[in-house]
């Protein structure tokens, strides 16, 4: 074998033995580690929500009508007119109805009763003079055929007394009632001081109170069982 025969044989041998220890070291190298396996993220922890606070239910109080209160009277009431001035007949100790249907005095309303009245002394500051009542009594006395009759026998009488708002000087409203008999000016005087505290204390109106005495003022008297007035 030639000189570089041998040569090339002993370069070919080096780069085998090269290659081989290459590869023994490559075989010997410890493994890479592979990339460590991280835990699954954990999720933030979830804060407990604080519940809304429940509110009692609220309660609407059921819608109640409104109940009117009781009224004693607002109505008014209105005496029929005069239709007669002479020719009276008094009709089982009332008036005659066409002579003397009564009439009211404009001053005196359910408004004014507190003021009129209803105070102590009112009457004597409306009463008309005895000098118009005398006139009056005696055509009164003519207008019923009383002529003749001692005018001391009777009363020249408010129907609608003033006690209840009765015109004071009002024709109509005036009569002769006799003080004796069965039926008589005492006993309309208790019907009208019976009346007058009715109206005052709110029990009866005074439109109503104004309409019994002057329509029938005996059925009040005996109704409510009352005595004769002094």
């Amino acid at each position: 074998m030639s000189v570089r025969s041998i040569d090339a044989v002993r370069s070919g041998l080096v780069r085998s033995m090269i290659a081989a220890t290459v590869l023994g070291l490559s075989a010997c190298a410890p493994a890479a580690n592979p990339p460590p396996t991280l835990p699954p993220p954990t999720a933030a922890p979830t804060l407990p929500v604080a519940a809304a606070p429940t509110l009692a239910p609220t309660t609407v109080p059921p819608v109640i009508a409104a109940v009117p209160l009781p009224t004693i009277g607002t109505a008014v009431w209105t005496p029929a007119a005069r239709t007669k001035t002479t020719g009276c007949v008094s009709q089982a100790g009332l008036p005659d109805p066409a002579c003397t249907p009564g009439a009211i005095d404009p001053r005196v309303t359910l408004a004014t009763t507190a003021a009129t009245i209803c105070t102590s002394g009112y009457t004597a500051t409306v009463r008309p003079p005895v000098a118009l009542t005398d006139r009056i009594k005696t055509e009164e006395m003519a207008a019923y055929g009383l002529q003749g009759q001692p005018p001391s026998g009777y009363e020249l009488d408010h129907l609608i007394s003033l006690e209840l708002g009765g015109a004071p000087q009002d024709v109509a409203n005036l009569w002769p009632q006799p003080w004796t008999g069965d039926t008589n000016a005492h006993q309309k005087d208790a019907v009208e001081t019976h009346l007058k505290r009715e109206v005052c204390n709110g029990a009866v109106s005074l439109a109503d109170a104004q309409r019994m005495i002057a329509t029938d003022w005996l059925a009040v008297y005996r109704a409510q069982r009352l005595t004769p007035a002094p």
